[in-house]
């Protein structure tokens, strides 16, 4: 079976995009550069705040993502993944107006904690207030019975928030022990309120959280994508 030619629509953030491209190539087993998989990355920063948009604070994303993920399609992928947690609001108009598939990295990481942590019934989830808002792990989760725990409104906006899209965040500096020390405070708070996980559920998390930062395990959203993009290039499994 022929390898499938993966897309990545990114730009949200270009550091996220980046993580996602590492890890992707990090996970293949490869010991040429022929072995590693054919990736086609549109980097569009363009696509208008999305958080904003959900509040009804900006213009909508979906034009500027419509036109990314074509661009994708038309370039030859076989599939897209997207490495932005809260532009998934959009995914069933995207996927409408595309031929091809949309891996979602929601969907992914539930099926990543069904099958590695069986055992879990609480999931503390560090996202930004848009996808949060979206209830787009609320809903995921949902049918499973694990219980997600929520940053209180004053944690989310003056840790979580700050963290990411503060002067000092990660969208503007990039990574910094200042946002990493937000995200770790905030993720104690959960811990403490019962989270026996933690979900980095917006892909700048990943940037400044990793596996051994706390007492708990950290389920990395981006390496979730990661994994099911290299299985379903490599005909493993996928749609």
């Amino acid at each position: 079976m022929s390898e499938k030619i993966i897309g990545i629509l990114g730009g949200m953030g270009p550091e996220a995009t980046i993580d996602l491209f590492t890890k992707i190539v990090k996970g293949t087993k490869a010991r040429k550069d022929q072995d590693h998989l054919r990736i086609l990355i549109d980097n569009n920063p363009k696509v208008p705040d999305r958080t904003l948009a959900i509040q009804g604070k900006g213009p909508s994303p979906l034009p500027q993502l419509v036109r990314s993920a074509k661009g994708l399609e038309r370039a030859g992928v076989d599939f897209i993944i997207i490495p932005c947690v809260t532009a998934h609001y959009y995914y069933e108009p995207l996927q409408k107006r595309i031929r091809i598939s949309i891996l979602h990295i929601v969907d992914e990481t539930v099926k990543y904690v069904k099958h590695r942590w069986k055992g879990i019934k609480k999931i503390g989830l560090i996202a930004t207030t848009g996808t949060i808002h979206t209830g787009l792990f609320q809903k995921a989760f949902s049918p499973t019975g694990i219980e997600l725990i929520l940053p209180n409104p004053e944690i989310q906006k003056g840790w979580v928030m700050e963290a990411i899209y503060g002067k000092s965040g990660i969208k503007a500096v990039g990574p910094s022990e200042g946002s990493k020390r937000l995200i770790f405070k905030a993720s104690e708070i959960l811990i403490h309120q019962g989270a026996q996980a933690i979900i980095a559920g917006c892909t700048e998390v990943p940037l400044v959280l990793k596996e051994g930062d706390l007492s708990v395990p950290v389920i990395d959203t981006i390496s979730t994508l990661a994994q099911a993009a290299i299985l379903m290039a490599q005909g493993r499994t996928g749609k």
